[in-house]
């Protein structure tokens, strides 16, 4: 092969001569010198890798390969004694009288084969200053984390070390190659070489390394401020370079000996650029940069072209016909394209006048340099805009211009055709260009119905017919219109003329029945009735809809029954069947009404005396529910009633003393309390709070705090509840307290003071009342502080009272159908599946607490009732810890509020947790309380008591079926532990079986219990159950 080479070579030399063509040698030397792939393409003579030569001796080595091939010296620079012949294919290194700094590592490389051939050739110097060849400048870089250090030595028999300067700690990664230096992983600091041959050691010079980014592909962009300027302005020519940190730039341009081009670094890239100030004609022509990357001697070059003009100019041509026709509503445009320098200012006028419509859009691109494109477009034309439109282009030094016409065609229409007198027909129509009208006439009214039929046209003279048009242009809308005349001997023979108008943007007809005097009347006549007939069913429809919506007075309270074993099911127990005997039944005469405290949409709160309650002679107040005249409210009270008598006594509910059900409206008298709702009781009272409080176990600083700020929350009060005026009730109870111990009747002080522990007094008082309603499968669906009262020595009692508000004038309720619902106190199950449970009611107990310690503040203050809040809601927020909450209770608050039911406490661990708080002191007044009403002669005590002794409830005139399963709940224990409270699943109903001293089962249905509680500590010692007259 290689003697087939320079064979080869040699007929290419021939014919050279021959022809004197290097193109042809070339050509022939591309398609046969090509290295086969994996073959060694390049050879050494003499072949021997490592040469050590004498002082002043010659060498001379030749390199051969497939085709140009050059030598990569040690030195950066050709030094004294080294040759270089170049022959095409073959190169040859010549050393002459060479000392030991032509000692290193020589190269020979091939480009087109990317293969390399190296010689290390040692010439031992004489001394130890000569060992260590000097090869560059000391700075090494790399462009990974490996790279050489050049500790080339001229005898390859010295020992040489690698340190890292100045800290001499030994290298010992580096692989060492006397010809080439130390290779490994280097990290940018310096080093140094130290060489020993017996007791003779030197060091090299100091190497600094350091990092440089090399890419595979260099970018390079070549940019100008303008490819076309006008002479005066300033011209800037960009050469920038991305990601390289080692490069040398090389400018050509018109006036490079007057001009020097300077340079930038910026973060990632490096820029060269040439400013002129003030561009001449002379500034014409191509900008070239070349940029050589220093590490792999790689080199891009851009150029560029610049005209410089002595004046500006401008040029545009309509892109498309410049006479339009369009038809009516549809789009036109109008484009241009202008090459203008310098920028040009482009405006376009209809009819000299500048075009503003809100249809019409006008944009203008620049594409490139100095070229423009402007588009009008017309979206839907109206035949107002047909006329010329003009396009101006100018700039400082010139100026053009273009015209376009456009001819809008509207389809004719036929505006109205009708009788004139009894002879003629006037047809009115319009469009653009002018109509032409035809005019047809049928006999037959069976056959008028097809569009050709019997229908005869009237062109033409004919005898008995005359024809009068009248054109008219109409300025403001751009058309025409046409009135033609159709007169005709007698219309009565015809059954129907037709008028049809044409141009060439389409045709219209019209027909006109003729119509006898009589069927003329017989129609008007039935659409006179037809409208009234749609009217009266459209005011019916009107008034059924608005009966739907009108709000109407539910119960809060629901009592539930479980349908599954498991009490996950339930269903709501109709109030209407449970019992109400003559036992809570008030003589109407003894009720006397005074001031109403609170009244809403649908009824009112009344105060009251009522005498005879407790004893004959006994005078009590008490508050009265009544509704207004209306039959589905007054069912709701009686429902109301017959829940209260079925849920029985609590000292934490507003009971029921009696009620008036016969002869006269229906009325509730309930337990009067003289503070107030909780809510107003709060903010009356927020100015100052007590901020330490011995009966509480958390330490907190002494003094008051002034808490009277303008935040009142704009609740609908029950005309502000005048409780503070009236006398307070107090019950004859069957023993006397021992002297001077009156105020331990009450639960705590009746100050309006507030401290910490009334704010947890009030929280322990609500859990103990929900704890019963659960208990009783009582489902409360409205608690909030507003449903709460406060009597006196701070006693609470959970009530409702949505019967005495007017819910469309409360910012708290929300109307959903007919109901209104206070979605702020509502859980999520609640609000968006209409799920309510005593699992719901914990959460509604925790945005309670939240009230009491914001002191009557309205809760999600920052969120407004609209869909931000139910977004909120379902991604889980939940407020803030009010200002006087302890973290305690707090706490409780975020228990309250889980997502899931399940994972929500029940209110008998409610009881436990907020009870932990107070003080056993406390809580023992409370038991002691408690005692002291179950014993006492509260008519909702006597009363239930009588109740549940009755063997057969009287039923009055309502609806509802007698049972006999109603007991009165009189305990309330406390549990050992925190569990779930009753409501946490729905308890099963079930029917009851005792066992007689004889062993036999006793039928619960003929049984009553009666319990009585006689223990401090709420756990009923005796029970009494009575037989049933069934």
């Amino acid at each position: 092969m290689r003697h087939l080479l320079t064979r080869l070579m040699a007929m290419m030399a021939s014919i050279r001569e021959q022809t004197g063509s290097l193109n042809l040698l070339h050509f022939l030397l591309g398609i046969f010198l090509v290295c086969p792939e994996g073959d060694v393409c390049l050879e050494l003579q003499p072949s021997a890798t490592e040469v050590q030569l004498n002082s002043t001796s010659n060498y001379s080595v030749v390199c051969s390969g497939w085709s140009q091939v050059t030598w990569r010296l040690p030195q950066d620079s050709q030094v004294e004694g080294v040759v270089v012949e170049n022959q095409g294919s073959s190169s040859v290194l010549q050393l002459f009288n060479v000392t030991w700094i032509n000692s290193g590592r020589y190269t020979c490389e091939e480009a087109s084969s990317y293969q390399s051939r190296d010689i290390d050739i040692f010439i031992p110097g004489q001394d130890p200053d000569e060992w260590f060849v000097q090869l560059g400048p000391g700075m090494v870089m790399k462009e990974s984390e490996e790279g050489t250090i050049p500790c080339v030595v001229s005898d390859p028999r010295v020992n040489v070390l690698l340190y890292q300067h100045p800290s001499k700690t030994l290298i010992t990664e580096a692989t060492y190659e006397p010809g080439h230096g130390f290779t490994g992983r280097l990290n940018d600091t310096s080093y140094m070489c130290v060489a020993t041959w017996g007791d003779e050691e030197r060091e090299s010079q100091v190497y600094y390394v350091f990092s440089i980014v090399v890419p595979k592909v260099m970018e390079v962009d070549l940019t100008m401020s303008s490819s076309v300027l006008k002479q005066g302005e300033v011209l800037t020519v960009n050469c920038t370079v991305k990601d390289t940190e080692m490069v040398f730039f090389t400018w050509d341009f018109p006036r490079r000996q007057e001009i020097e081009p300077m340079t930038d670094f910026l973060p990632n890239k490096i820029r060269s650029f040439i400013n002129i100030s003030m561009a001449t004609v002379a500034d014409s022509g191509v900008y070239v940069c070349a940029v050589q990357e220093t590490k792999q001697e790689r080199t891009v070059t851009k150029n560029i072209t610049v005209t410089v003009l002595d004046r500006g100019y401008v040029y545009l041509w309509p892109s498309g016909e410049t006479n339009v026709s369009s038809l009516l509503h549809h789009t036109v445009e109008f484009v241009v394209e202008v090459d203008a320098h310098p920028t040009p200012i482009i405006l376009w006028t209809k009819d000299n006048q500048t075009i503003t419509t809100e249809t019409t859009s006008i944009t203008t691109t620049h594409l490139t340099g100095s070229r423009y494109v402007s588009t009008l477009t017309l979206v839907r034309v109206q035949m107002d805009q047909t006329g010329s439109y003009m396009v101006t282009v100018s700039n400082s030094d010139d100026i053009d211009e273009a015209t376009f016409n456009l001819q809008i065609r509207a389809p004719p229409r036929i505006i109205s055709v009708s009788e004139v007198g009894s002879t003629a027909v006037l047809c009115v129509s319009e469009g653009a260009p002018p109509p032409s009208v035809t005019w047809y006439t049928c006999h037959s009214s069976e056959r008028c119905i097809n569009l050709t039929g019997s229908w005869k046209s009237l062109s033409g003279a004919l005898e008995g017919v005359s024809l009068q048009e009248n054109i008219t242009e109409v300025e403001e809308r751009g058309v025409t219109q046409v009135r033609s005349m159709l007169t005709l001997q007698a219309l009565s023979s015809l059954s129907a003329v037709r008028c049809e108008a044409k141009n060439s943007a389409g045709r219209r007809a019209r027909d006109l029945r003729v119509l006898s005097k009589s069927l003329l009347s017989q129609v008007a006549v039935l659409a006179a009735v037809l409208v009234l007939v749609i009217i009266a069913v459209i005011f019916l429809i009107i008034l059924i809809l608005l009966w739907k919506k009108k709000p109407r007075y539910e119960v809060s309270w629901k009592v539930i029954e479980s349908v599954s074993p498991d009490g996950l099911q339930y269903t709501y127990l109709d109030p209407t069947h449970l019992p109400y005997n003559s036992t809570w039944e008030v003589p109407r005469d003894s009720v006397i009404l005074g001031q109403v405290l609170g009244s809403g949409a649908f009824g009112r709160v009344v105060e009251a005396t009522v005498s005879g309650l407790i004893h004959s002679h006994s005078r009590t107040k008490a508050a009265v529910k009544m509704v207004k005249l209306n039959t589905s409210a007054s069912q709701s009270l009686i429902s109301e009633l017959k829940v209260l008598v079925h849920l029985g006594p609590h000292l934490n509910v507003v009971n029921l003393l009696g009620a008036c059900t016969r002869g006269g409206p229906v009325y509730l008298i309930m337990e009067f309390c003289r503070h107030g709702d909780l809510v107003n009781y709060l903010q009356r009272n927020k100015h100052i709070i007590v901020q330490n409080d011995t009966h509480t176990k958390s330490d907190c600083d002494g003094g008051y705090m002034d808490m009277n700020k303008e935040e009142r929350v704009h609740y609908v009060t029950m005309q502000e509840l005048s409780y503070a005026d009236i006398e307070p009730v107090v019950y004859e109870a069957p023993y006397t307290p021992p002297d001077g111990q009156e105020a331990s009747s009450l639960l705590l002080s009746d100050s309006s003071h507030l401290s910490l522990n009334d704010l947890l007094s009030f929280s322990y008082q609500i859990a103990q009342a929900m704890d019963f309603l659960s208990s009783r499968n009582c489902v409360h669906r409205d608690l909030a502080a507003r449903n709460v009262l406060v009597c006196e020595g701070k006693l609470v009692k959970v009530c409702d009272f949505g019967l005495a508000r007017d819910l469309t004038k409360n910012q708290d309720y929300v109307a959903r159908g007919n109901s209104f619902l206070p979605v702020k106190w509502m859980a999520p199950e609640s609000i968006f599946q209409n799920i309510y449970s005593s699992q719901s009611d914990v959460w509604s107990y925790g945005v309670l607490l939240w009230e009491i310690y914001s002191l009557g503040e309205s809760p999600y203050p920052d969120l407004p009732l609209t869909h931000a809040f139910y977004s909120a809601l379902k991604r889980g927020y939940r407020m803030n810890q009010p200002e006087h909450a302890p973290h305690d209770t707090y706490e409780v608050m975020k228990r309250c509020w889980e997502q899931e039911p399940e994972s929500r406490p029940g209110f008998s661990s409610l009881v436990v947790s907020v009870g932990n708080m107070l003080t056993d002191q406390h809580k023992q007044r409370y038991l002691q309380l408690t005692d002291n009403f179950l014993t006492s002669d509260n008519p909702a005590v006597v009363r239930s008591r009588l109740s549940s002794s009755k063997t057969a409830p009287d039923q009055p005139d309502m609806t509802g079926s007698p049972t006999s399963h109603v007991s009165v709940h009189l305990s309330n224990a406390e549990p050992v532990g925190a569990g779930p409270s009753h409501g946490t699943y729905i308890i099963p109903i079930t029917d009851i079986t005792l066992e007689s001293s004889r062993g036999a089962a006793l039928d619960a249905a003929r049984y009553k219990f009666d319990c009585f509680s006689k223990s401090s500590r709420w756990m009923v010692e005796s029970c009494v159950f009575i037989e049933l007259q069934v």
